[in-house]
């Protein structure tokens, strides 16, 4: 044991503080299953990944449910979806009352309207 390291978790702390956000009150497997989500989704012009997605999910009122935003954004049923194509380049899918925005086949955004 190191003494230098009493106290202290032996998992690595994520430094991005957005992470940090997007991570608490979750257990493990729910924080690996959060990491494997956000391997679907584009940070676009935000910093980090992370602030992109607490962002996000923060306007389309799901704060602090961020393992559901990122479980409906990955489920969006694109079949029967209207698509457009915003002047960036990125895809807009819409059905009924939900949202998906893409950008080289990751996720930009999700919502409900």
């Amino acid at each position: 044991m190191n003494p230098n390291n009493q106290g202290k978790s032996a998992q690595p702390q994520p430094t991005d503080p957005y992470e940090q956000i997007l991570f608490r009150g979750y257990t493990e497997d729910e924080i690996a299953e959060i990491k494997i989500l956000m391997e679907n989704w584009d940070k676009a012009t935000y910093s980090t990944l992370a602030l992109s997605i607490v962002d996000h999910a923060d306007r389309h009122d799901f704060e602090n449910n961020y393992l559901k935003y990122l479980r409906k954004a990955k489920n969006f049923n694109k079949k029967g979806a209207r698509k457009k194509i915003l002047s960036d380049g990125a895809v807009r899918w819409n059905k009924g009352n939900e949202f998906l925005i893409e950008r080289n086949g990751k996720i930009v955004s999700y919502g409900e309207n």
